[in-house]
């Protein structure tokens, strides 16, 4: 059984360091800290532990109103490179699907959904497709999108139909300029 420890103000640098070793190329230090400052009971990011060993990252967060798209989205979902290929990424995709469906009991939320870059993230599509109920393309030509390479996953946690995301602007500018923002401040 895995151990789910909240990033915190106090644990961010450590989250930020593993995240970093997943995702050298991006920083998620102020994606963590917008999120802390929300407070909000059903949006966080999470160290991931299998006893006392950290194996990866995960999170819950919303940027567009929930009351509006009855959905939660997957945030800096990743395992260390000496854990892959051997279930845990399943494991922790499962739990976090199953946060959410804890969470669409009190809140309004119907759909678990995902971006990823098709171009760079083959491996973890494949344990996509497996898991998540419909992929659709991402090409809001308002919004950033990874050289058109962008998909959106997306899975019901209501009995029902999934909704499709349907091109609505996700807001992944603002992502990508908090990745920068991070960037910036650890390269100091």
């Amino acid at each position: 059984m895995f151990k789910y420890v909240k990033i915190t103000k106090e644990n961010i640098d450590y989250a930020t360091s593993i995240q970093m070793q997943i995702f050298p190329d991006e920083c998620a230090y102020y994606n963590y800290l917008d999120v802390i400052n929300k407070g909000l009971e059903w949006q966080n990011y999470y160290l991931v532990y299998d006893e006392d060993n950290i194996i990866g990252i995960t999170g819950l967060y919303c940027f567009e109103n929930i009351d509006e798209t009855n959905s939660v989205w997957l945030g800096w979902f990743g395992v260390l490179e000496k854990y892959r290929r051997h279930g845990y990424g399943k494991k922790i995709l499962l739990d976090t699907i199953e946060m959410a469906k804890d969470f669409s009991k009190k809140y309004p939320i119907k759909y678990f959904r995902l971006y990823t870059s098709v171009r760079d993230n083959e491996v973890a599509q494949i344990l996509y497709n497996e898991v998540m109920d419909i992929k659709e393309e991402y090409n809001n030509p308002l919004d950033f999108n990874y050289d058109n390479t962008c998909v959106i996953y997306s899975k019901s946690l209501v009995n029902g139909n999934v909704k499709r995301w349907n091109n609505k602007f996700l807001n992944l500018n603002e992502i990508v300029k908090r990745e920068k923002e991070g960037m910036k401040k650890i390269q100091k």
